[in-house]
């Protein structure tokens, strides 16, 4: 390398001393470089890299110099063209460089063609072992779906090339990777790390997210069209995809949120249990700024609404033991015929409540006329949240009124507090 450097200040010395008092011809205002390889084996990418470099070279020695004398000097500069690139070029040997001078619209181009070939072993076979960390299986399928071409483009750069290029081929395949990986999936970044085995290369890749990601996942699946014990099959079977949602940047769940829920979806149209009950999913993923994410969803039919609920109530001293059963069928997308059988247990009394419920996005107003005591009831409830529920009822026979505010704590139990007209209590609620 001391030797290249000392040629090229010795050629220009001697051009400026030739050509220093003469008239000069035009001065080269660009410079191009085309490498190509002999064999044909070696990639366009890693082609254009040894191109770049030898453009650094050439543009130093042409890039505004007189075009005469380096046509004057053409073979010296083809030899030393040659020899810089056996040196910069590694495993590769330089079989051929052809200079010319072109006059173009642009001004007058120094043209280097480069005819390379690989030293001995070229790369037979790559493998490429592409990896997310912290990412769980299943999601890290769905992600490599994002690079479809990524382990493709690895290969076709590598294959071919000169085994003993692989140093300076990993900044092309770092390269490559951090772009996709960039387009892709911006919420990520990649570790590269490419060596060789025998014949083979074998590229490392290691895609890793930036900034806060998704710690845990606070899981419901809820029906209020169907008992829930006939979907527990169902419930943990997605409370393992849920699960799978951890170790995702933040920032890429609440960007792909729509996508995620979709694929959610698809899935849940596609189970048995769904389909078997005419269900139609819903779903809802919300990722907080604590590293914590929800995940929600909904089983209802278009068709029917079932529900059995068991009361147990803390602070009445009669009357406190109680269950309520609920069979209705839509006549309407907002119109409900139901009859709600209840029981008291403390003397087994029965009673039966036929009736018509009109569903308004969250709220459900319903009339129903008890049997045997023949007498009117009016409900109003309205779901703040998939958890919160506030509910009131009037009595028509008394005119009394009764006020409850409901929490679902999971998907089998939940608490209300009830406020009426002669006195107020806790419920403890047992769902089916």
């Amino acid at each position: 390398m001391k030797q290249t450097i000392l040629s090229l200040l010795c050629l220009t010395l001697c051009q400026t001393a030739v050509f220093g008092g003469a008239g000069l011809a035009a001065p080269v205002t660009q410079v191009r470089v085309d490498i190509t390889d002999s064999r044909g084996t070696t990639s366009q990418a890693l082609l254009d890299k040894m191109a770049g470099s030898m453009q650094v070279v050439a543009e130093q020695l042409f890039n505004g110099r007189d075009s005469a004398a380096i046509a004057a000097d053409r073979e010296g500069y083809e030899h030393l063209l040659a020899e810089i690139s056996d040196r910069v070029i590694t495993g590769y040997q330089t079989n051929d460089v052809e200079l010319r001078i072109a006059d173009t619209p642009d001004g007058t181009t120094a043209i280097a063609g480069f005819s390379v070939s690989p030293w001995a072993q070229v790369v037979q076979k790559t493998d490429v072992d592409l990896q997310f960390s912290g990412i769980d299986a299943e999601t890290s399928a769905l992600l490599k779906h994002k690079l479809p071409g990524l382990e493709k483009q690895l290969r076709q750069t590598l294959e071919g090339a000169s085994l003993d290029a692989t140093d300076w081929a990993g900044s092309v395949v770092r390269a490559q990777v951090r772009n996709q990986v960039e387009a892709a999936l911006p919420d990520f970044k990649a570790a590269v790390d490419l060596t060789t085995r025998g014949g083979n290369a074998v590229v490392q890749v290691i895609i890793y997210p930036v900034g806060a990601v998704v710690r845990d996942v606070e899981y419901s699946m809820v029906s209020k069209s169907i008992p829930n014990i006939l979907l527990m099959k169902v419930k943990y079977k997605y409370a393992d995809k849920a699960k799978a949602l951890r170790g995702l940047p933040l920032a890429y769940v609440e960007k792909n949120r729509k996508e995620l829920e979709d694929l959610f979806l698809e899935e849940l149209k596609a189970e048995k249990q769904v389909q078997r009950h005419h269900l139609t999913p819903g779903i809802t993923i919300d990722p907080s700024p604590g590293g914590d994410a929800k995940v929600d969803i909904t089983l209802e039919s278009k068709e029917y609404r079932i529900w059995f609920e068991g009361y147990g109530d803390i602070g009445r001293d009669d009357h406190n033991l109680s269950g309520k059963a609920h069979l209705g069928k839509y006549i309407a997308p907002r119109d409900e015929l139901f009859g709600e059988v209840s029981v008291d247990l403390d003397n087994v009394d029965w009673m039966f409540d036929p009736g018509f419920a009109y569903h308004w996005n969250k709220a459900t107003f319903s009339y129903m006329r008890r049997f045997p005591d023949d007498k009117n009831l009016y409900r109003a409830e309205y779901d703040f949240t998939p958890k919160w529920r506030f509910r009131v009822e009037h009595f028509g026979d008394t005119g009394d009124n009764e006020y409850a505010v409901r929490y679902r704590i999971h998907e089998f139990l939940s608490g209300e507090y009830v406020y009426s007209t002669d006195k107020s209590y806790f419920r403890i609620i047992g769902n089916l």
